[in-house]
């Protein structure tokens, strides 16, 4: 085969590898002031804007009434997807110094109890980060590997045709 037909198709086979690797969907940022963290929803009641980011069916920015606990909000994100992590749900919040605290969560157990204690109502700017299972990650993995299997494969079929041209 010749070398102007090899190297395309060498090239196209790393782009289809690599294309889903750096895949995210874009945007807008959200900054505000400390006094724009407040809304008033259309009931007069108090909104404030919380971010729900992972393993949920719908990630995203959320104003939610300010009494609103993480179970309700996992809710107006559609629930959490199949691969989701539910013992280790991180909030990370604004501390008053400027800084970030980040809390550990364990939706499972308050699913399995049904203790309140263990689901903390959201404050302004909380951002709810939903984990993948371990089987999420090895299944990311096994196909990673499977891609690079086929590009060898590809490329190992290019080099046996060329071995075969030159006979």
């Amino acid at each position: 085969m010749k070398k102007t037909v090899q190297y395309p198709l060498i090239l196209i086979g790393m782009l289809w590898l690599c294309g889903g690797l750096f895949a995210q969907r874009t945007g807008t940022n959200f900054s505000v002031d400390r006094a724009a963290q407040y809304f008033l929803g259309t009931s007069d009641e108090l909104l404030i804007p919380v971010n729900v980011w992972g393993f949920v069916q719908k990630p995203g920015q959320y104003m939610v009434p300010d009494n609103t606990d993480l179970i309700a909000l996992l809710s107006y994100a559609g629930g959490p997807t199949e691969n989701a992590k539910l013992s280790h749900v991180k909030i990370v919040r604004n501390d008053i110094k400027g800084g970030h605290v980040v809390y550990r969560i364990d939706v499972k157990r308050y699913l399995e109890t049904a203790d309140a204690r263990l689901i903390p109502t959201l404050r302004p700017g909380d951002t709810i980060i939903v984990g993948g299972t371990t089987f999420h990650w090895v299944t990311k993995a096994f196909d990673f590997v499977s891609r690079i299997a086929i590009l060898a494969q590809i490329y190992y079929l290019v080099a046996l045709a060329e071995q075969y041209k030159r006979r």
